[in-house]
């Protein structure tokens, strides 16, 4: 349960932080980073480079695809995680935290550890799985807000306009899902056609979580920032890392939020195809 929550917040941080915030906050994508003797920094961050400690990190530390050197000045206060890597320790090194790598090596052990039922090796795969899953849900939003922001805009302004209608026909249309495909089985026709009707389902609902999430990241961070500058990515990718967060949230909570959420977007995506429709 621990590794799970600290996968979680330095997801979290990766995707919340940006370099120019604020100057004790390290961030670099395709690039090494050095933390010098004489520097003092709060967490640094490195997707697709090394890190290199030789001062003092107060928090965390984080390479994704990447490595983290510990030299023997080096100190962290808080954890030190590795997603893709290794982390190199000099002897003189000292991290209060935690030290979690994950990679090849530990994905092997917890498949292993899995195989003789032990629960630990269980949590690190669901977790992965789960990482995964919502990197490829980051990868869509990505695209959309690059190559199609109008369509991801007018879903979330289906769903920010007509509130009670997005639940209610993102509800329906989940309780028709049974019967529809039931229909489908039952002919020669409709079977060849389950793939397909799944398929674009599948994609609906994906793209109705993401609009929004769109809108919760707005929400948030115009009311932590008041002059905000309007930005659909970082809307995007703040909204959905927070309702990744809040999905964790135990006692089936969480899970409540994200079926809240997705029944919500459905929606709002079938809300904005009929508005479209409608259109002389």
């Amino acid at each position: 349960m621990r590794l799970k929550w600290i996968v979680i917040i330095a997801v979290a941080l990766t995707l919340l932080l940006s370099p120019p915030v604020e100057a004790n906050n390290i961030f670099k994508a395709g690039r090494d980073i050095t933390i010098t003797e004489e520097q003092m920094v709060d967490n640094v961050i490195s997707v697709g480079g090394q890190i290199t400690v030789n001062g003092l990190v107060e928090q965390t530390v984080l390479a994704i695809a990447g490595s983290v050197v510990l030299t023997n000045k080096a100190v962290v206060r808080g954890n030190v995680i590795v997603i893709g890597g290794v982390v190199a320790r000099g002897s003189g090194a000292m991290v209060f935290g935690d030290i979690t790598e994950i990679n090849a090596s530990t994905l092997s052990s917890s498949i292993a550890s899995a195989l003789r039922g032990e629960s630990e090796g269980w949590a690190l795969i669901l977790s992965v799985i789960s990482l995964c899953f919502f990197a490829i849900i980051m990868m869509i939003a990505l695209m959309m807000t690059l190559l199609t922001p109008r369509s991801l805009a007018v879903i979330a302004h289906a769903i920010q306009t007509s509130m009670v209608k997005s639940f209610l026909c993102g509800f329906l249309a989940t309780l028709m899902i049974v019967p529809f495909f039931m229909l489908l089985a039952i002919s020669v026709i409709g079977i060849f056609l389950i793939p397909l009707a799944f398929a674009g389902l599948l994609l609906a609902a994906i793209i109705g979580f993401i609009a929004f999430g769109s809108l919760l990241g707005n929400f948030v961070i115009t009311r932590i920032f008041p002059g905000y500058k309007k930005s659909l990515i970082k809307e995007t990718l703040v909204g959905l890392s927070l309702l990744w967060l809040l999905g964790w949230i135990p006692f089936y909570i969480g899970m409540a939020i994200k079926v809240f959420a997705i029944t919500f977007g459905l929606g709002g995506v079938l809300l904005a195809l009929s508005r479209r429709k409608a259109r002389p």
